[in-house]
């Protein structure tokens, strides 16, 4: 093999992936920042630099404030129960993991995760009608009056969490189960010669040792939950009623694309990626210390 070759070859081989880094997430983050500062339609010759009215504009629309003040709703709901809540079905699935039925337990938790946001949507579309949908029958033969359920403005933002969380939380539990079934069995049968019950054992010896994946959980479930949302929304409510239900990153879709509002859709864009710049660098410099690797 000729020398040049030789040395040239490792940057042929990460070339096309830093190509791929470049084109897909790098550029598209300076092109917002550049739209973000500009007032262009992207078809017309006429460019208009306008400084940061974008970002003015943007947090004087009552739809952004209101779509601001969903999202910390819905972080504030869904991330400690995507975290929790897994975590617990994990540990039940791990104490009946000899059990010949506990493949099935597991794909049953996890088939949510796997079903398109369309079919999810369609699905909870009629379980949540208004008129016939099965909750409101359920209701009805219990003595209960029907809910509007996702047509409720009180109540369209927990339908969108509560498909959410169906619809994602069960990587999480595989997460945790697999972060518990690689945890020493000595560590068990010492603290039980110690005369340490399961509860103390969970959370003095197993919790601590799973510190990892709880910090991985934690910072990968905050960008899962800004994301997986947008679908739920776009299917189930579109936004409404009235904002309820929309959220950041949904305003952002219909600014951009049903709008064809570049610029503010841009600042919204950039202001998004510095949130959440700052939360996980929050995350990292408040959790990061208390991670316990073995």
């Amino acid at each position: 093999m000729p020398f040049r070759f030789r040395s040239l070859a490792p940057y042929l081989f990460v070339g096309p992936a830093v190509l791929s880094v470049a084109i897909f997430l790098y550029g598209p983050l300076i092109a917002s920042m550049l739209l973000s500062v500009v007032d262009w339609n992207l078809l017309s010759a006429d460019i208009r630099f306008v400084g940061v009215d974008n970002y003015a504009s943007v947090f004087d629309n009552p739809d952004f404030r209101m779509a601001a003040w969903n999202t910390l709703l819905y972080c504030a709901v869904l991330i400690p129960d995507e975290i929790v809540i897994p975590l617990i079905f994990a540990v039940m699935l791990h104490a009946v993991r000899k059990n010949p039925l506990q493949g099935l337990y597991r794909g049953s938790l996890f088939l949510p995760t796997i079903v398109a946001y369309s079919v999810a949507g369609v699905a909870w579309s009629w379980l949540f009608n208004p008129v016939n949908g099965l909750f409101n029958e359920v209701l009805g033969h219990l003595g209960f009056p029907p809910s509007r359920w996702h047509t409720d403005p009180n109540l369209a933002l927990l339908c969108v969490s509560l498909v959410t969380f169906w619809k994602t939380f069960g990587l999480n539990m595989l997460l945790w189960l697999a972060a518990l079934a690689n945890l020493p069995h000595q560590l068990r049968e010492a603290s039980q010669l110690d005369g340490a019950g399961s509860t103390r054992h969970f959370f003095n010896i197993s919790l601590p040792l799973m510190t990892p994946t709880a910090f991985f959980i934690s910072v990968t479930t905050f960008f899962h939950v800004l994301d997986d949302i947008v679908g739920v929304i776009d299917v189930l409510t579109h936004g409404g009623p009235a904002g309820r239900s929309s959220s950041l990153l949904y305003f952002l879709w219909q600014q951009g694309l049903l709008f064809f509002q570049f610029g503010p859709a841009s600042a919204v864009a950039v202001i998004i990626i510095v949130l959440v710049l700052a939360i996980t660098w929050l995350q990292f410099r408040v959790s990061e210390k208390r991670v316990h690797y073995r």
